[in-house]
């Protein structure tokens, strides 16, 4: 520019303007490109993850269509959140990739057919408690059996027992046994496999409580000690038993009895400060206190608080002996009553149906699963097992 130029500097104004303005424009267009490269850039990224993401699912559907599938049977009626054996169950597989479709059902909505083969199990859903709809029938191959419930309830109408006849003659897999499951169905059978752990062991770490029984009402003509316990034939929860005060009522008892032919139980009724439950679930024990709350003499009706107390040597010991009666137990509880002269008494060993306590229904359905997905494992995965973690 020249200095002398008088118009030098106000040509220069309008020079410099444009030049600011063309700058502006400029770092306008150079930060929308960067914008747009930007977008451009993080659609890239979301395609190739879509992409990524799509070609997985269709490996995962292709694994899935090419995997084997075994029907889990879990006989359990009850309608409750935490008896849902199909969520319990969602999503885990067996090690070598194989599918688990769970199949929950009562033992009253069951049929089996066996062939030489085979093993076909038609399940008919009936009307429910929540169920508007009761589904429609359908028929399966069992693979693995899980009972949560007993096939044989207090009344003639609840005997599913020849369900567990047909699954036991296709020899199908299941926890517990079927074999133990079958024993377990009647009192004196039970109360021999205690005797032969008291016989064992000996009397002070296994304290059985005495038994006499009677084969029919013939039979019943002395009775013991008074009071006394009468325990009619097969029936579990309270139900068939009968506090006697004396032998004018214990011969009473036996008219009754002759109707029907059943056997019975006489026991010893322990006058108890509280009872004592040891549940054992796979390889995990508990032990609760079981205080007495109601009038009346049976828990079950006269109702009980059970308190999670510390599991004792004895108590765990009780546990493991008694999952070894009928070639293995892996879920089990045993009942017992801490008598006012301090001691205790044994009374009952409950089997594959044993409740879980409401507190710990979570972590104890966990442990079940984890030892159904063992065993499953051990009978049809060829992987090396890979149980999940142990609930802490």
């Amino acid at each position: 520019m020249d200095p002398y130029d008088e118009n030098a500097e106000e040509l220069s104004k309008p020079d410099k303007k444009i030049e600011k303005k063309l700058k502006k424009e400029k770092e306008k267009a150079e930060k929308a490109k960067a914008k747009e490269e930007k977008k451009e850039k993080k659609e890239k990224k979301l395609k190739e993850s879509e992409d990524k993401k799509k070609k997985k699912e269709e490996k995962q559907e292709e694994e899935d269509k090419n995997a084997k599938t075994y029907n889990l049977v879990v006989f359990d009626g009850s309608m409750h959140e935490s008896h849902d054996w199909k969520e319990i169950f969602k999503g885990f597989k067996l090690e070598d990739g194989s599918r688990i479709k769970v199949h929950q059902c009562s033992w009253l909505e069951a049929e089996v057919s066996v062939y030489d083969k085979t093993c076909m199990m038609m399940i008919a859903p009936h009307m429910r408690l929540g169920q508007s709809n009761p589904g429609n029938p359908y028929t399966i191959e069992p693979h693995f059996i899980l009972m949560r419930n007993q096939p044989r309830g207090a009344t003639p109408e609840s005997d599913k027992r020849n369900v567990l006849y047909g699954l036991m003659s296709a020899n199908i897999p299941a926890s517990n046994s079927l074999i133990s499951e079958y024993m377990n169905l009647e009192r004196p059978v039970m109360f021999g496999a205690l005797m032969d752990i008291k016989n064992r062991v000996g009397a002070a770490k296994f304290p059985l409580i005495s038994q006499s029984y009677f084969s029919s009402y013939h039979q019943m003509v002395i009775a013991g000690d008074f009071p006394t316990v009468i325990k009619v034939s097969h029936a579990h929860r309270g139900m068939g038993k009968i506090k006697l005060q004396d032998n004018e009522q214990f011969r009473d008892l036996a008219t009754v009895v002759a109707l029907h032919g059943d056997y019975c139980t006489s026991e010893p009724f322990i006058e108890c400060d509280y009872g004592i439950r040891v549940q054992k679930v796979g390889e995990h024990y508990r032990a609760y206190k079981k205080v007495f709350t109601g009038s009346g003499w049976k828990s079950q009706f006269g109702g009980a608080d059970l308190q999670d107390i510390e599991l004792s040597e004895e108590y765990k010991l009780w546990a493991e002996e008694c999952g070894k009666c009928f070639g293995g137990m892996d879920f089990l509880s045993v009942d017992a009553l801490h008598g006012k002269d301090g001691k205790n008494y044994i009374i009952e060993l409950n089997g594959t149906a044993t409740g879980f306590h409401s507190r710990n229904v979570k972590e104890d359905s966990e442990y079940v699963r984890e030892t159904v997905l063992k065993k499953m494992n051990a009978i049809y995965s060829k992987k090396e097992q890979n149980i999940p973690e142990p609930v802490k």
